[in-house]
């Protein structure tokens, strides 16, 4: 086999464009060597193509040539052209097409479709989203030892998507990831596949600290709980904040402290632990910090800089939170200039991510007519809207 491959290489580098047809019509015929090569061949001339219009007609015809795999069953091939379609290489990008080669793949039995289909129906690629199928199609893979799949599947139950929050049955699934990426590991891979796994194992260990971090947090607020358990639980997440720099476990000890009602409120701990969040890029840390600084929690408050975490936030990822509190900051005029359609266009923003507090300060907007015109009909829509989505305050309006 790699005897062909390098034959079929010092053909192409001797007479590219005779050895291209050739290329082709063995593939057409099943040769999935002569495949290989001639895309390895169209990859190199992206790389050289002088003009975008020149690397899309080479991408047209790779795809085109690994339609020649696809006919022929091959998973691996099947997964390809539904990556190009998927992020529209050589080709308009089309969703259903690359799901349906990503099925075509996981119907054969092969593992990598399986893991495809399941991620489809995770994050609405191509179908509908749904959590129960996706969750079908991962154990599917998981049970031909896949430890991307298992490392899904803890996800899953880790955010109760398509099944009920189990931190347990999560860090189950990811010491199953583990071991399995372990024993890949130690066998003979290639250079690839070995980045892949140790990626892998990179990911586990991130995500058993992220899970073990939200199941501390569960059971400290677990009143029935014996108390030595949850300050057991306590112990723990404050290891997982200082030692590991869990983001999740960090944000957490902030919120504690914040709070007070499991250990004594100290205004100063909670922003330290924000910090060290926002340090390790957490935009909801970012947006508490701002918090601290708006209303002067354990720290002078401070406007300006209220208004620059708020933004950094916004900035790095559009936090729904932050894109509010920004909004809130251009209407009152905290840290900057009072600009009644910034505010609206912060607030519409986090509306559109659920944010029931967006959807009634944008209320507020029509109901006082700043900077649009005072609608008390439309007022009442959006103080609705605010309800609809947890924010109590908004039934005061209705």
């Amino acid at each position: 086999m790699d005897e062909s491959m390098q034959e079929y290489r010092i053909l192409l580098a001797d007479n590219p464009a005779k050895a291209e047809k050739q290329l082709y019509k063995l593939a057409k015929k099943g040769d999935l060597q002569a495949l290989s090569a001639l895309n390895e061949y169209y990859e190199k001339c992206v790389t050289e193509a002088k003009t975008p219009k020149e690397a899309l007609k080479i991408r047209q015809k790779a795809l085109k040539a690994a339609m020649l795999g696809a006919a022929q069953n091959s998973p691996y091939w099947l997964i390809w052209v539904g990556e190009m379609y998927r992020y529209g290489v050589g080709t308009e990008k089309n969703e259903k097409k690359a799901f349906s080669y990503y099925e075509k793949a996981a119907a054969l039995g092969d593992v990598d479709g399986l893991v495809k289909v399941g991620r489809a129906y995770m994050n609405g690629i191509g179908v509908p989203e749904d959590y129960e199928k996706s969750l079908c199609f991962f154990e599917k893979a998981a049970e031909q030892d896949q430890p991307e799949a298992m490392i899904l599947i803890a996800y899953q139950y880790e955010n109760g998507k398509g099944v009920k929050i189990d931190y347990e049955k999560a860090l189950e699934w990811l010491a199953r990831a583990q071991r399995s990426c372990r024993l890949w590991l130690e066998g003979e891979l290639s250079e690839k596949d070995r980045n892949y796994y140790e990626s892998l194992l990179k990911d586990v260990d991130h995500q058993k600290n992220h899970c073990e971090s939200a199941a501390c947090m569960e059971l400290i607020g677990r009143e029935d709980c014996p108390m030595e358990q949850r300050q057991q639980a306590f112990s723990r997440l404050s290891e997982l904040a200082q030692e590991t720099g869990d983001l999740r476990a960090q944000v957490s000890m902030g919120i504690l402290y914040e709070e007070g009602t499991f250990v004594g409120q100290d205004e100063r701990k909670a922003l330290e632990y924000y910090l060290l969040a926002a340090n390790n890029g957490s935009t909801g840390a970012m947006n508490n910090i701002g918090n601290f600084f708006l209303h002067g929690k354990g720290v002078e408050k401070d406007y300006d800089k209220a208004f620059a975490w708020y933004q950094k936030a916004t900035e790095l990822s559009g936090n729904a939170a932050a894109e509010c509190s920004l909004g809130m900051c251009y209407q009152y005029g905290y840290g900057t200039k009072i600009d009644y359609e910034k505010a609206r266009a912060f607030y519409e923003a986090s509306a559109k991510q659920g944010q029931g507090l967006a959807y009634y300060r944008i209320g507020l907007l029509y109901e006082q007519g700043l900077g649009v015109a005072k609608d008390i009909r439309i007022a009442k829509q959006y103080f609705g809207e605010a309800l609809d989505r947890g924010y109590r305050e908004a039934a005061l309006k209705l």
